[in-house]
C-alpha cells in the first residue's frame, strides 16, 4: 500500500485529525509555493503566463475535479466570495423568498440573512435532529421561494446530504439550488453536471488542501446571464491578455464564469500552492481519499460507541463524509475531554458540542487509537 504519510510533513509528536479545520499541504505543494516565494524575490522572473496562463490552469484543474466546464468556474478567495455573488447577482427584493438551514457554515448563512435589508424574505430551518430532512426544508418553500442554500457536508456534524433530492426540490418550484461544499469536494466523487445544483461555491483550504485564501465558484451556464456584476476585473475583458491592446471604450466582457473571479487573479504564490494540491488530490483521486479516510473513522465510530459516546448523524448509510463527530454525557464533559485530547497532542475540533476528527491519508489505524486511548474514561 502507498505510504501515504511520508509525503506530508511530520506531524509527531502530534497526533493531527482536524483536515476539516486546515488541510495540511502535500510536501510537493509546500515546493511549489517556496519556487512562487522565490519568482516575488525575483521579480524579472515574472512572466506574463504566471498572470494568465496559471489561473486558466488551476481553473481546468477545478472544472475536471468537480465535473464542470472551465467557463463554469470563477476562482475565488474563499465560499463566502462565491456565495455572494449568487446573493448579490440575483438582485431580491421585496416578494422574493430564500431558504436556508440554521446548521449552515456561517457564510451560507449570514449572507442570506443580510438581504433582509432590502425586503427579501429569509426562511431559516431549524430540524429537530442533525439530519437534513427534505420535508422540513419543504415546508418551508411557497412558490415565491427564489433560492435554496444549503451545505453539501456539514462542518459541525459531518452529515453529508443528498444534493439531487435538494436540488430537484428546488428546481421543481422554479428556484435555484446553491451549495457550499467546502467540506465536501476533494474527498468526495462529485459530478456537477449530472446534479441538479446551479451555484457550488468553495473554499480550498481543506479537503483541496490549498493556501488559505483560495476557492472557487461554480456556476451553472444557464445562470450566468440572470446575475448582475457590479465590479468588473479587467482580466474579464476580451482581450485581457493583450494588454497594451486592451480597448479603452466600448469593452466586451467574457461570457463566461470568470467574469466573476477575485481581483489579482494571477495571485501566483496563492495559485502555484493550490495548481500543485488540485493535482495531489487528482492523482490520489477523491474516491481513494474517501476510502482511505472513511475506513479509518469505521474504527473510531466503533471503539468510541464502545466507550459510551454519542456519534453524530455522520454514520448514517448514505450520508458519511471524511468527518466524525462525537460527544459525551453532556456539554461540559465533552469540553473536558477535548482539552485532555489537546493536552495529549491529539489535535481535533469542539464545534457545538461535539468533537469532531477528520483524519486525512497522513493518518493510519495508531492515531486513531491514539485518540481513543485518550477518550477511555479513567
Amino acid at each position: 500500500m502507498r505510504n501515504y504519510r511520508q509525503e506530508f510533513s511530520d506531524f509527531s509528536p502530534l497526533v493531527y485529525l482536524d483536515c476539516a479545520c486546515q488541510g495540511a499541504f502535500p510536501k510537493v505543494t509546500a515546493e511549489r509555493v517556496h519556487h512562487a516565494v522565490e519568482l516575488k524575490s525575483q521579480p524579472q522572473r515574472l512572466k506574463a503566463p504566471e498572470y494568465f496562463g496559471l489561473p486558466d490552469r488551476v481553473r481546468a484543474g477545478i472544472a475536471r475535479l468537480v465535473g464542470a466546464d472551465e467557463s463554469e468556474i470563477a476562482i475565488t478567495t474563499s465560499a463566502t466570495q462565491g456565495i455572494g455573488v449568487v446573493a448579490a447577482g440575483l438582485n431580491l427584493g421585496p416578494g422574493d423568498e430564500v431558504v436556508v438551514r440554521v446548521a449552515n457554515f456561517p457564510s451560507n448563512l449570514f449572507t442570506w440573512l443580510h438581504l433582509e435589508r432590502k425586503g427579501v424574505t429569509v426562511k431559516v430551518v431549524r430540524s429537530s435532529s442533525e439530519e437534513a430532512s427534505v420535508e422540513e426544508v419543504a415546508a418551508q418553500m411557497t412558490p415565491r421561494t427564489r433560492v435554496l442554500a444549503l451545505d453539501w457536508v456539514s462542518y459541525s456534524t459531518g452529515y453529508r446530504i443528498d444534493l439531487a433530492a435538494f436540488g430537484s426540490l428546488i428546481h421543481e418550484r422554479g428556484g435555484i439550488f446553491v451549495v457550499d461544499g467546502t467540506q465536501g469536494v476533494g474527498a468526495n466523487e462529485l459530478n456537477l453536471h449530472a446534479l441538479p445544483v446551479d451555484v457550488m461555491a468553495c473554499a480550498a483550504y481543506k479537503w483541496i488542501l490549498g493556501p488559505y485564501g483560495t476557492g472557487f465558484a461554480y456556476i451553472a451556464k444557464n445562470l450566468l446571464n440572470k446575475l448582475d456584476l457590479p465590479v468588473i476585473n479587467w482580466h474579464s475583458v476580451v482581450g485581457a491578455h493583450e494588454f497594451d491592446s486592451l480597448p479603452k471604450e466600448n469593452f466586451r466582457l467574457i461570457p463566461e464564469a470568470r467574469v466573476f473571479d477575485s481581483g489579482e487573479t494571477g495571485n501566483f504564490i496563492n495559485l502555484h500552492g493550490l495548481e500543485s494540491s488540485l493535482e495531489y488530490v487528482a492523482g490520489v483521486t477523491p474516491a481513494a481519499v474517501h476510502s482511505y479516510c472513511r475506513r479509518l473513522l469505521r474504527r473510531a465510530e466503533e471503539g468510541l460507541r464502545a466507550l459510551g459516546f454519542v456519534v453524530s448523524a455522520a454514520a448514517l448509510p448514505g450520508h458519511e463524509s471524511t468527518i466524525l463527530c462525537f460527544r459525551a454525557a453532556n456539554s461540559a464533559a465533552t469540553a473536558a475531554l477535548h482539552q485532555k485530547l489537546t493536552a495529549n497532542h491529539v489535535v481535533v475540533s469542539l464545534r457545538h458540542g461535539m468533537i469532531r476528527v477528520s483524519p486525512y491519508l497522513y493518518n493510519d489505524e495508531a492515531d486513531i487509537d491514539r485518540l481513543l486511548e485518550i477518550a477511555r474514561p479513567a
